[in-house]
C-alpha cells in the first residue's frame, strides 16, 4: 500500500468484476452448506420452497443466458427442497423496452478512469470518438518516474483529451516534512502538466506508519497536501470507504456475498478495520478543514446505498462533488430516489465509470448511457453473465437534457475550466 500507483491496480470497486472471473465453490460444499437463517421465513411460502438456497460454484458446461454468452465454469445453482438444479437462469417473462445506446447523447467527460502506462492513446481516441466521450481523466498517473512516464506517452498524443491525476508515495509517512515534501511533489506535477489529485482507499484503511497505526484520512500530516491542491485548482478524487455490504459479515444476510465469497479481500469487516462510518467521518473533517479545496467523492461518495446520506454530505460541504463511476447498480435499483437525487444536485455531478475507454471486457459506457438517458426498465447493470456485486436489475433514470450536459461535462468543465 505503499506504491499508489500499484495501489491503483488493487483499488477496485462495487461492480468491477471481470468476465474470466470464476467461482470456486465445489458441489459438495453447496449441498453440504446449512440452510437459510428464520430471517428468510416467511409463512406464505410453501413447504418445498422454505429451504431456497442461492450458491455460486463451479459447472461444466457454464449455463446459458439471453443474449449474454457465460464463460465455461460459471453458473447458478439453486437447491430448494432437497433438489440442486446446477443451471438455474430464468428467462424473465416480463417485455420491457431495450434501447441501445452507443454514444452519449452529449460529449462526455469520464472523470475516473484507470489505464496503465503500456495502453494505446491512438487506439482509445478512437474508442472515445466511437463512444462520444470528450476526455478521460486516468486516476492511475502515479508519482516519480511513473507519473513522467505516463505524460510523456499520453500528453505527446494530446493533453487536453488525456487528463492526468498523480498519487502520493505514502511510504514516506514517517519522515518529519513528508506534508511539505509531499505538497511539494503534487506542485512540481502540476508543473507538468498534471491537472488533478487521486487517492485510494487504501488511505485510512490499509496504509500505516512505522507505528503499525492505520493513518486516518484526516491525519495532521497530510494538511499541506489538500491546503496546495486548492491554491493550484487541482480537485482531489478521493475513494474513502467502500460499499455498506464490504464492513458486513460475509455470510448469507450479506448482499454481496457472491462478491466476497470470490473476493474476500475486498472485506473490511472486523476488528483489523475502522467502521465504515468512522473513516467516511475522517473524510468529512477534511473537507471542512478545507473549504478552498475542491474533492469529488469517488462512488457518489461510497453512500450510493444511501442517498439521504450523500445528499447530506452535499449540504455539508459545498467543496464536493461525487462522481457515479461503478454505483450504477446500486443507483439503478432505487429509480425514483436516485433520480431525485440526480436533479436536486445536478450541479455537483460528474460522469465516471471506472473503467476506460476501448476496454473490451467492460462495455461498461453503453450500459452507463442506457441508465442516465432512458426510461428502460428491469436491466442488466453488466455486460457478462455473472452479476459482479449483487443479483438484481437496474432501471433508467431518463434524466432531462438540461441535467445530462451537466453530468456528462459542464459541472466537470467548471471545477476545470
Amino acid at each position: 500500500d505503499t506504491d499508489a500507483h500499484t495501489d491503483a491496480v488493487t483499488d477496485t470497486d462495487a461492480d468491477t468484476d471481470a468476465v474470466t472471473d470464476t467461482v470456486t465453490d465445489t458441489v459438495t460444499d453447496a449441498v453440504a452448506a446449512p440452510g437459510p437463517g428464520p430471517h428468510l421465513y416467511n409463512r406464505r411460502m410453501r413447504p418445498a420452497a422454505l429451504s431456497l438456497l442461492f450458491l455460486t460454484l463451479s459447472l461444466t458446461p457454464g449455463c446459458r443466458a439471453p443474449a449474454i454468452t457465460p464463460p465455461p465454469g460459471i453458473g447458478t445453482m439453486v437447491y430448494v427442497n432437497g433438489a440442486a438444479i446446477t443451471n438455474y437462469h430464468p428467462t424473465p417473462a416480463l417485455r420491457t423496452r431495450r434501447t441501445l445506446v452507443d454514444r452519449a447523447k452529449y460529449p462526455a467527460v469520464d472523470v475516473h478512469c484507470h489505464w496503465e502506462v503500456e495502453a494505446d492513446p491512438v487506439a482509445m481516441l478512437a474508442a472515445m470518438d466511437e463512444r462520444n466521450v470528450r476526455a478521460a481523466v486516468n486516476l492511475s498517473g502515479g508519482f516519480g518516474d511513473d507519473l513522467d512516464a505516463m505524460l510523456e506517452r499520453f500528453h505527446a498524443v494530446d493533453s487536453d483529451r488525456f487528463i492526468i491525476f498523480c498519487n502520493i508515495d505514502f511510504s514516506r509517512i514517517d519522515e518529519p516534512d513528508f506534508g511539505p515534501a509531499a505538497a511539494a511533489a503534487v506542485r512540481a506535477a502540476h508543473a507538468k502538466g498534471v491537472r488533478g489529485l487521486k487517492i485510494f482507499k487504501s488511505l485510512g484503511l490499509r496504509i500505516r506508519d512505522g507505528s503499525g497505526r492505520l493513518v486516518p484520512v484526516d491525519d495532521p500530516r497530510l494538511d499541506p497536501l489538500w491546503a496546495v491542491c486548492g491554491e493550484l485548482g487541482m480537485p482531489v478524487l478521493i475513494h474513502t470507504a467502500d460499499p455498506v455490504a464490504f464492513f458486513a459479515p460475509i455470510d448469507e444476510r450479506n448482499e454481496r456475498w457472491m462478491q466476497l465469497k470470490r473476493h474476500p479481500d475486498w472485506s473490511f469487516h472486523g476488528e483489523a478495520f475502522p467502521t465504515r462510518d468512522e473513516v467516511l467521518a475522517q473524510r468529512d473533517r477534511v473537507f471542512a478543514r478545507h473549504p478552498g479545496t475542491i474533492f469529488i467523492g469517488a462512488h457518489v461518495g461510497n453512500n450510493a446505498e444511501d442517498l439521504t446520506a450523500a445528499a447530506a454530505a452535499l449540504d455539508r460541504h459545498p467543496n464536493l462533488y461525487v462522481d457515479i463511476s461503478g454505483r450504477v447498480a446500486e443507483l439503478g435499483r432505487q429509480p425514483y430516489t436516485a433520480r431525485r437525487f440526480f436533479l436536486d444536485y445536478q450541479d455537483r455531478i460528474l460522469f465516471g465509470t471506472d473503467r476506460y475507454p476501448g476496454r473490451a471486457d467492460q462495455p461498461r459506457y453503453r450500459i452507463y448511457y442506457r441508465f442516465l438517458e432512458t426510461a428502460d426498465e428491469h436491466f442488466d447493470y453488466h455486460a457478462h453473465h455473472f452479476p459482479p456485486a449483487g443479483d438484481w436489475k437496474i432501471n433508467g433514470l431518463h434524466l432531462p437534457d438540461a441535467v445530462l450536459k451537466k453530468i456528462y461535462h459542464e459541472n466537470f468543465d467548471r471545477i476545470l475550466p
